[in-house]
C-alpha cells in the first residue's frame, strides 16, 4: 500500500467498470445475452499517480466491454467507493495523509459533502440501511463511523476506535458489515488482527465483542463472506494465503489455511478477494506474479481448493470483481493502469483468455451499481 493512499471531465471515447461479487450468479459468457440490462459502474484511482479521479460508464452486456461516460476530479486519491443501496449515493475515501475525508456523491458523481474521518483512509462501507458508514484508517490505525442523513450527506464522525495489540502499529484495511447487519468487521494488515464490532445505532458507535489473531507475517488485507453468511474468507497479503473461518454471532474461527500461489517463496501479495454468488468460486489477485487464484469451495464452505492461476491481463492486480450476471471477471491493474476482461467458465469459474483490455491510470477499484 502506498504511503499516501489514493469539476467534471467528459471523455466521451473512454472506457471501464466497477464490481460487486455476491450479487452474480456465475452463468456460461458465450449466453444470450441480448435481454439483460445494461450495467452501470464507477471507477477509482489514485491521482497522484495520474488517476482522472472518479469514472462513471457502464457495460456492454452482451461483450463484457466498459465504457466510461465521465470522470469527476472532485475528489482527490479517490481509491475506494461504495454505494449506499437503494438511494444509489455514492462515498468516497480521500485516501490522504493526516487530513483524509469522506465523500458523499449522487450517483451522477455530483459532489454533495466532505467530513474528515482521519489519517489514510482505505476503505468504505455503508450499513446495509444505508444509515452509517464505516471508513478504515490505515494510517490512523481505527475504525471510524459516520452517519448518513437521508439527502446522502455523511454526517461527523460519531465514534473513532482506535486499534492495538502487543504494542505493534495498527494499519486498519478493511471494514465489512457482516450478513445480518448487527457487527462491523474490521481487517488489521499491521497488527495481524481482525476485529469484531457490534453496532450501537442509537449511539452511532461501536463496541469490541472480539478479535481472530492470526499469525505474525499473515497480513490480512481484505475478507469476503460466503453468501450464506457461516464462513469467511481472509486474505494474508504478507504470506499469500487465505485463511477459511467459520462465522456465527460475530465470532471468526479459523480453519483452513491455503496458498493462492502455484509455487510457494515467490514475492507475492494478494490485493483483493470476492465469492461468487453462488458461493461456488473465490477468486483473489496475486499482486507480483500478476495472476487470479481460483478456488473450488466445497464442504459447504469450510474447504478451498486451487484450481488455477490464470494471468491478470496487466501489471499489479489491485482489485477485482465479478459483474452482476456472473459472466465476466473484471480486474483492475493498477500498476500498468489497465481494467481487463475476462469469460467466466459457468462449471469451473475459471476465466478464459482475456476479452478485452483498456487503459485507465492508477486504477485502484471498478464498483457496480
Amino acid at each position: 500500500m502506498p504511503t499516501s493512499r489514493r469539476g467534471l471531465l467528459r471523455l466521451g471515447g473512454a472506457a471501464v467498470v466497477g464490481v460487486a461479487a455476491g450479487t452474480a450468479v456465475l452463468r456460461n459468457a458465450t449466453a444470450d445475452a441480448t435481454e439483460l440490462p445494461e450495467q452501470r459502474f464507477h471507477l477509482g484511482t489514485y491521482t497522484a499517480s495520474g488517476g482522472l479521479g472518479i469514472a462513471r460508464g457502464r457495460v456492454d452486456p452482451q461483450t463484457g466491454r466498459p465504457a466510461i461516460d465521465f470522470w469527476t476530479t472532485a475528489v482527490r486519491q479517490p481509491s475506494w467507493l461504495d454505494i449506499a443501496p437503494g438511494s444509489g449515493h455514492l462515498y468516497a475515501v480521500s485516501e490522504v495523509s493526516p487530513d483524509g475525508t469522506v465523500n458523499a456523491l449522487t450517483s451522477d458523481t455530483a459532489l454533495l459533502n466532505t467530513q474528515p474521518t482521519g489519517s489514510g483512509p482505505a476503505h468504505v462501507a455503508v450499513h446495509p440501511n444505508g444509515q452509517f458508514l464505516f471508513t478504515s484508517l490505515y494510517g490512523g490505525g481505527a475504525v471510524v463511523t459516520h452517519r448518513i442523513a437521508g439527502d446522502g450527506t455523511v454526517g461527523a464522525a460519531t465514534d473513532t476506535r482506535r486499534q492495538s495489540t502487543g504494542g505493534r502499529t495498527s494499519n486498519a484495511h478493511q471494514v465489512v458489515v457482516d450478513p445480518d447487519g448487527d457487527h462491523v468487521l474490521a481487517v488489521d494488515l499491521g497488527v495481524d488482527t481482525v476485529f469484531t464490532y457490534r453496532l450501537d445505532p442509537a449511539a452511532a458507535t461501536l463496541a469490541e465483542t472480539g478479535r481472530l489473531t492470526l499469525p505474525t507475517g499473515t497480513g490480512p488485507r481484505h475478507l469476503a463472506f460466503h453468501p450464506d453468511g457461516a464462513y469467511a474468507y481472509v486474505a494474508g497479503e504478507l504470506n499469500s494465503t487465505v485463511t477459511v473461518c467459520a462465522y456465527a454471532d460475530g465470532v471468526l474461527t479459523a480453519g483452513q489455511v491455503t496458498s493462492t500461489v502455484l509455487s510457494p517463496g515467490v514475492t507475492n501479495y494478494p490485493g483483493e478477494i470476492a465469492v461468487s454468488a453462488d458461493g461456488r468460486f473465490v477468486y483473489v489477485s496475486n499482486r507480483g506474479t500478476d495472476t487470479v487464484a481460483v478456488f473450488a469451495v466445497s464442504a459447504g464452505g469450510a474447504h478451498l481448493t486451487l484450481v488455477a492461476t490464470p494471468p491478470c491481463g496487466g501489471v499489479w492486480p489491485r482489485h477485482l470483481a465479478i459483474d452482476a450476471t456472473g459472466t465476466w471477471l473484471y480486474v483492475a491493474n493498477e500498476r500498468s493502469g489497465t481494467l481487463a476482461w475476462f469469460p467466466l467458465d459457468a462449471e469451473t469459474g475459471v476465466p478464459g483468455p482475456a476479452a478485452g483490455s483498456i487503459a485507465v491510470p492508477a486504477v485502484t477499484q471498478i464498483r457496480f451499481g
